[in-house]
């Protein structure tokens, strides 16, 4: 069998290591990653290497050579463009004759190569993917197997609300040479987004092969790290190229070891590396070749390429050096601090947690680094949660962050890009809204300010003015505290799609984004109508004229996020007698007694999240879930054809009316985004534009003549209860693949659209781990509140019940 090893990738995540190394090329334990692979393939018999190189090729071809050296043989498909994983492997056609195995060349594994292929042939597969399960599959295809093995379903980089399972593709695949008909030559074609789905698609024989063993995706500067250490714990199965001179201590050939040194293994010393008396090499220390390390300076969990030169009476604790950097006495690195090439950190400097310097950089003595030079974290918690990007104000989100963010944004967008900002009415929204603006006009982005508004005003305008994107601030009710968060919106008024959130994390992180010249800064205008032009919009489709006709006295409590400016001007649209329309910090106050005491025929709480509930004359409080289906009702009796997105969670029983009228009601995932794209036929999505969904039930109403409590009585006695189960961040995987197992076993269907949704003759559940908090959320919908509490309880015991399998 021969084999493709694929060594064609930048390795960005890693930057500044891959500056000037392919990914492959990275030293794990002083050698190569990429020879850890050979070493397996030749395990396995495996002697005839293609290997697919694009970046900085010649780094590659230069140590490999032929291969002899190494007792295997290499030729070299090399890419004149990226052509993507498959198309890479299409360009070794001529190559590929027989039988092989396709497989990383910076990824570390000891899984049984043999197993795998026999596996293969004895499915008669065509396809064979080298699964294995993780703690954390956000970063990988998930991929799920019927009992035999067939792929049933696969999913590259999901959210955690499509993670089904733990079980991950490595990359590692074993292929028929009749897969390359499938795979178009000279063009960028896909494994994972392309090759498998097609092979799906045509019922094509692609399976599943779980690995035991292990595997590290060497994706990121933390996994880089870790790999390592797991090495040096032997828990990897690939040979050390040096003795064990101590349990956990390795050393090459031409170390000189003084007599007095502390030493504390594991730890690994390069050949040539020159160790002077009284220095420590703390655990987890990887020393490259010709390192040199003064008296009285201490490593511990550091790693060091090759040529470092370390003064007397350093600290250096958790940081990664490249090679040929001077670190002059008494100088400290502290935690996570990542050192490029050819840098000068001079005496008494301190170089912060997790500051990072591009090669060639000086630090001058004395001198203290708490930011980056020019690069940032990418092994930091993602930026963007389900909402944006959030955190506590001024503190999280400082005007500095926001400011490097928008100019990361901007790197993103075509040139003379137009982008509207706005904010909520908050003096800190306001505050954070200009040094956004400043961060992009200095990226060369032209901005429109609209000034103080609300998220659907901004909706509205991004689609009307026809500019190429907005950004909106806005601070968030979530208790205990309020939380900032900065929400960014297509040209449609959609939020963005996650791969837009991908390339403005990267940039964020990697810090390439260049600055305009100083002639070339942003436009910046003011767009001071955009809240009359909504309410106009909004009258094009709302008979405001019913709805003040029917003269309704009602009571509207909002929450101090709401946008009470825009509000009181919607309720001259609608007349009436406003009782009373006032800010209150939650919903503890009686809106029911109000409502009573005015004698009001509905009040209105407008939380802290946008969402609505309405209390009735008779008291009863119509939840969100309520109101969604008395705004589908409002549709469907209007005669309206058009489909309806509603997030899956809110889904239980539809009314009577909706389901024989020209209105479609389609579940989708809990994102806005999919429930606005799925919104078709309607000049807005009610669950985007609260002002529409208020103005849709109150015209429904006013042209029915009833009240809100008879039309409540209409409604399906469909009933909503929830609860939430916390578990570790890095258990969620394993727990799903565990209740898709309990699911299946138990002979259940269960519909994947965004976690699990399963349908029973007692109600309807959805089982979902949450995007942004390391717990499950469980929604029970059923024809009574007892059984719908009675139903959640149960699956959300079902989750406790498996999470504590997994800890025994």
């Amino acid at each position: 069998m021969k084999a493709v090893i694929m060594a064609g990738g930048k390795g960005t995540r890693l930057r500044p290591l891959t500056l000037n190394t392919p990914k492959p090329m990275v030293p794990l334990l002083n050698r190569p990653c990429m020879s850890y692979i050979i070493d397996l393939l030749k395990r396995y018999d495996i002697h005839q290497i293609a290997v697919t190189v694009q970046y900085l090729p010649e780094v590659i071809r230069q140590y490999y050579g032929d291969g002899s050296e190494y007792g295997v043989q290499l030729i070299y498909a090399e890419e004149d463009m990226p052509l993507g994983t498959a198309g890479s492997i299409k360009n070794a056609a001529h190559f590929l004759d027989e039988p092989f195995i396709v497989i990383s060349g910076d990824a570390l594994t000891d899984f049984n190569l043999r197993h795998a292929i026999e596996y293969h042939k004895q499915k008669q597969a065509l396809a064979t993917m080298v699964l294995t399960q993780v703690d954390t599959p956000l970063e990988y295809g998930v991929v799920m197997t019927e009992e035999d093995g067939r792929v049933a379903r696969f999913l590259e980089k999901p959210s955690w609300s499509e993670v089904f399972s733990d079980t991950v593709n490595t990359g590692i695949y074993v292929l028929e040479p009749e897969i390359l008909d499938w795979i178009p030559a000279g063009k960028p074609y896909d494994f994972s987004m392309d090759l498998f789905p097609a092979l799906l698609a045509n019922h094509e024989a692609l399976y599943g092969y779980v690995a035991s063993g292990y595997w590290s995706d060497i994706g990121n500067l933390h996994q880089y790290r870790q790999t390592q250490f797991d090495m040096l714990d032997r828990k990897v199965g690939v040979s050390i190229a040096a003795a064990e001179v101590l349990p956990g201590l390795f050393v090459e050939a031409g170390v000189r070891l003084p007599s007095r040194i502390r030493l504390s293994g594991p730890a690994y010393i390069g050949s040539g590396c020159t160790l002077y008396p009284s220095c420590g090499i703390g655990p987890y220390t990887v020393l490259g070749e010709s390192n040199t390390v003064h008296s009285n300076s201490i490593l511990e969990r550091t790693i060091a390429w090759s040529g470092n030169y370390i003064g007397e009476d350093c600290d250096i604790q958790d940081a990664l050096l490249m090679d040929r950097t001077i670190i002059a006495s008494n100088a400290q690195l502290q935690e996570g601090s990542v050192i490029g090439s050819g840098c000068t950190i001079g005496s008494k400097a301190t170089i912060r947690q997790h500051v990072k310097l591009w090669p060639n950089k000086t630090v001058p003595t004395n001198g203290t680094l708490h930011t980056s030079l020019i690069w940032g974290d990418a092994a930091a918690k993602p930026l963007f949660s389900s909402r944006g990007v959030a955190g506590i104000p001024n503190v999280d989100l400082n005007p500095e962050l926001v400011t490097k963010l928008a100019a990361a944004y901007g790197s993103t967008l075509p040139e003379s890009s137009t982008i509207m900002v706005s904010a909520c009415a908050h003096t800190y929204s306001s505050l954070l809204k200009t040094a956004f603006a400043a961060g992009l006009r200095s990226v060369g982005v032209h901005i429109i300010d609209l000034g103080t508004v609300s998220d659907e005003v901004t909706r509205n305008a991004v689609r009307q003015e026809k500019a190429d994107g907005a950004v909106h601030l806005h601070l968030a009710q979530q208790s205990p505290m309020m939380n900032m968060v900065v929400e960014w919106m297509d040209r449609l008024g959609l939020p963005i799609a996650k791969s837009t959130e991908r390339k403005i994390e990267n940039a964020y992180w990697q810090e390439d984004f260049v600055r305009c010249h100083a002639d070339r800064v942003g436009s910046c205008k003011s767009y001071t109508h955009a809240d009359n032009d909504y309410l106009d919009a909004l009258a094009q489709h709302i008979d405001f004229s019913l709805i003040r006709d029917a003269n309704f006295t009602y009571v509207l409590l909002v929450a101090p996020c709401a946008d009470l400016e825009l509000i009181q001007r919607w309720t001259t649209y609608v007349g009436g007698t406003r009782m009373m329309v006032q800010q209150v910090k939650d919903q503890s106050t009686n809106l029911h007694e109000h409502v009573h005491n005015c004698k009001a025929h509905f009040g209105v709480y407008w939380d802290g999240e946008g969402k609505l509930s309405f209390v009735t004359p008779k008291g009863f409080l119509l939840s969100t879930d309520k109101v969604a289906l008395l705004t589908m009702l409002a549709l469907a009796e209007n005669g309206t054809k058009a489909v309806l997105g509603v997030p899956a969670s809110m889904v239980g029983s539809l009314p009577a009316a909706v389901a024989s009228s020209g209105l479609r009601v389609i579940r989708t995932k809990e994102s806005l985004r999919s429930v606005m794209e799925a919104t078709v036929g309607l000049p807005f999505s009610p669950f985007a534009h609260r002002l529409y969904m208020l103005s849709l039930i109150l015209q429904h109403l006013a042209m029915t003549n009833t009240s809100i409590d008879d039309i409540a009585a209409e409604l399906p006695n469909s009933y909503t209860a929830k609860e939430e189960v916390s578990c570790h961040w890095n258990e969620k995987g394993t727990l799903m693949r565990c209740l898709m197992d309990w699911v299946r076993s138990n002979g259940q269907a269960a519909e994947l659209l965004d976690g699990i949704r399963i349908q029973s003759p007692e109600g309807c559940v959805l089982i979902l781990p949450d995007q942004d908090e390391p717990l499950f959320k469980v929604y029970a919908h059923a024809d009574s509140p007892t059984q719908a509490k009675i139903l959640a309880h149960n699956y959300a015991s079902r989750i406790v019940q498996s999470h504590q399998q997994l800890r025994r």
